[in-house]
């Protein structure tokens, strides 16, 4: 899902507009990255947790040329789905 379908999905959903959901998911996006870089968790009860971690530096290797590259150290987002999130994906039929 893209994310002019999620904007859409939720705007149907709730009956907001779509340009006042465009605004809440952008303030999300953006206290999600202040987040990130202050270390901090976003937990949502009933959906799942965003949990950022360090990647450490690492030597690499360019799979054309065979050379050796330093990758620095950065910070990645993790998710964590919840109980609740993980029982409503297991019970789905796949068939």
């Amino acid at each position: 899902m893209d994310n002019r379908t999620l904007i859409d999905n939720i705007a149907a959903e709730t009956g907001m507009g779509r340009e006042k959901v465009q605004e809440m998911l952008g303030s999300f996006y953006g206290i999600a990255a202040e987040c990130c870089v202050a270390m901090d968790t976003i937990i949502i009860p009933g959906f799942g947790q965003f949990e950022p971690k360090k990647r450490k530096e690492r030597l690499a290797v360019h799979p054309s040329t065979g050379r050796r590259l330093l990758v620095p150290p950065k910070l990645v987002m993790g998710f964590r789905p919840s109980a609740v999130m993980k029982s409503a994906i297991s019970n789905q039929d796949l068939s």
